[in-house]
């Protein structure tokens, strides 16, 4: 059961990306909501952390979009807006640790290209969702990630996808209280 849903989970994650190359939104917000509702959620909060992850999509591309223009005051308050959105989803699911302010930093220091720091927040994501009790899990989570930031850059789909079915494979073997994944 793991193994299927795992496989499924990791098709979708690695379809969002794409989604969100090519611009369509919706696409991207149905396939996260889907994420959520395969993983138990009802469709009402699905759909809801759906759209918002979407959202915040959509600003992180106004905030590079104002990183280009060199204009970082306008560039943090897209990032701000995207945690935002990204609590009100940890909220939606009922998450007791936010991680929010993990991923939306290190999506900054992403397009920054600063390595260390989105390791360090990659990471910081992940151990506090899944606990200090699974550092070990944490640590195999944050180098998928890595590992599947590296192979969509360079635009290889099916590594993606692999990597992204390993990355659930692993978390769903712990079954987390809450997921660090959040689009």
């Amino acid at each position: 059961m793991n193994e299927s849903l795992a496989g499924t989970l990791g098709e979708l994650q690695a379809q969002i990306y794409w989604l969100h190359d090519a611009q369509k939104f919706a696409q991207l917000a149905s396939a996260a909501a889907t994420i959520y509702m395969k993983l138990g959620y009802t469709q009402q909060q699905a759909e809801t952390a759906g759209k918002l992850i979407s959202e915040a999509y959509q600003l992180s591309d106004d905030a590079v979009l104002a990183q280009e223009a060199d204009n970082f005051d306008k560039e943090i308050q897209f990032y701000h807006q995207v945690k935002d959105k990204l609590t009100q989803v940890e909220i939606i699911l009922g998450y007791q640790t936010s991680i929010a302010i993990h991923q939306m930093k290190w999506w900054i220091y992403f397009r920054h290209r600063q390595k260390l720091q989105v390791l360090l927040h990659l990471f910081l994501q992940n151990v506090k969702a899944v606990g200090l009790i699974n550092l070990l899990t944490a640590i195999k989570l944050t180098s998928f990630l890595i590992e599947i930031g590296r192979v969509h850059k360079s635009r290889d789909r099916e590594t993606t996808k692999h990597n992204a079915i390993k990355y659930w494979a692993e978390l769903l073997k712990i079954k987390p209280p809450q997921y660090p994944y959040l689009g």
